[in-house]
């Protein structure tokens, strides 16, 4: 053998990263010609195998971190990654925030996938991610643009918060294109779902709209939270499917998630939406139940 393929060998024999795959077969892993050695959760890099929160840390834990580590669980016992407990997570993102030194925080958890590279593998252990940054506010009101392609209103994945998000990154890359903020979407029997990163509602006269989870859609914390405090507020919520026409013709919409809160929407492609006072109240008690106020 010549040098080179000596050194090929002696590569693959001391110093590339490996695993063991499902059929028990060792993998050796390169990256730019270089072999990896060191644990890497590839099963989220390769398939989208991971779950993620975000939310806004304003001086102290969100109102409704348990709801985000509630949700983070029960997706990963769906995905079958392994995970540390509510506890551990919360404290790696104290850590984070004590690190930072960041007052008002926009903070992303990810919880990882490690395992073998054959798609159909179960996971066999997880990794914490903790992104920390200022929170920066959005400004209001925004302009949406409804998607050009359809949702699986049956997908499984959409009930969860997941790495998979290709979808929600080229329907916002397309909206922005066209000079936009936002993008809505539909679903496989054109019915309204949510926008690319937040939940959506509408008023019909005195009734609070928002599509069902059965349109396939995320079930947002803030979207669980905003139904609840309409319902104290004495506002009738409607959950249920509904087409576009219905958020065209309505009395304002406006989206929702935990870092915004609550935000009106301006436009729907060239329809425009009315910022009416009924939904000004429900933002003011929603960001007061925040202690954003």
């Amino acid at each position: 053998m010549d040098l080179a393929q000596d050194r090929l060998v002696e590569l693959l024999r001391t110093k590339s990263r490996n695993t063991i795959s499902g059929d028990g077969m060792k993998e050796y892993i390169f990256i730019d010609g270089e072999p990896f050695k060191e644990a890497f959760p590839l099963r989220s890099l390769f398939y989208g195998e991971g779950l993620f929160e975000t939310f806004r840390w304003k001086a102290r834990p969100p109102v409704f971190l348990s709801k985000h580590l509630e949700r983070m669980k029960k997706g990963a016992g769906v995905l079958g990654i392994p995970f540390p407990g509510g506890k551990a997570v919360k404290e790696g993102v104290e850590n984070a925030i004590l690190d930072s030194q960041i007052p008002d925080a926009y903070v992303k958890i990810c919880l990882l996938s490690h395992g073998t590279t054959i798609f159909y593998d179960n996971p066999e252990g997880h990794s914490l991610l903790v992104i920390v940054r200022e929170y920066k506010h959005t400004l209001e009101p925004v302009r949406a643009h409804v998607s050009s392609f359809r949702r699986s209103s049956t997908s499984p994945i959409l009930q969860l918060k997941s790495l998979n998000y290709l979808e929600n990154v080229l329907a916002r890359r397309e909206a922005r294109k066209l000079g936009f903020d936002e993008a809505i979407f539909l679903n496989d029997k054109e019915e309204l779902c949510e926008a690319s990163a937040s939940n959506l509602f509408w008023f019909e006269r005195e009734t609070l709209c928002t599509p069902s989870l059965e349109c396939g859609i995320l079930p947002g914390v803030i979207r669980g939270v905003v139904i609840e405090l309409a319902k104290e507020m004495g506002i009738e919520v409607k959950e249920g499917r509904f087409g576009l026409d219905s958020l065209k013709s309505s009395e304002g919409g406006f989206f929702t998630n935990s870092l915004i809160g609550a935000i009106a929407i301006a436009l729907v492609d060239q329809f425009e939406l009315p910022i009416t006072q009924q939904f000004k109240s429900v933002k003011t008690t929603l960001l007061e139940k925040l202690g954003w106020v």
